[in-house]
């Protein structure tokens, strides 16, 4: 299960960093008017905070993940003694 959210949490952060560097203004040519760069920023700035927003989402997911893979219990087998057996017996004396 680790190697699988490894591969995920690289998927989604892969995402992430294409996902803000598209809003990223790379404009060869400026913008002749107020109107068309304020345009060009709002859009920018409307796609990154969306990405932060993703982000702090997947830290959430994250976060809770972690503590409940943290805190549960462990799935050991139960070991069953023999009638007799001491608890801590030396292995290959039965």
């Amino acid at each position: 299960m680790l190697k699988a959210l490894a591969i995920l949490r690289t998927l989604v952060l892969v995402f992430l960093v294409g996902y803000t560097v598209r809003a990223m203004p790379l404009f060869v040519n400026p913008a002749r008017t107020f109107d068309e760069s304020y345009a060009r920023c709002a859009d920018a700035l409307s796609l990154v905070l969306r990405a932060a927003w993703i982000a702090i989402g997947w830290i959430a997911i994250e976060t809770a993940l972690g503590w409940y893979l943290a805190t549960r219990r462990p799935k050991l087998p139960a070991e069953k003694l023999r009638p007799g057996e001491p608890p801590f017996a030396p292995p290959g004396h039965h």
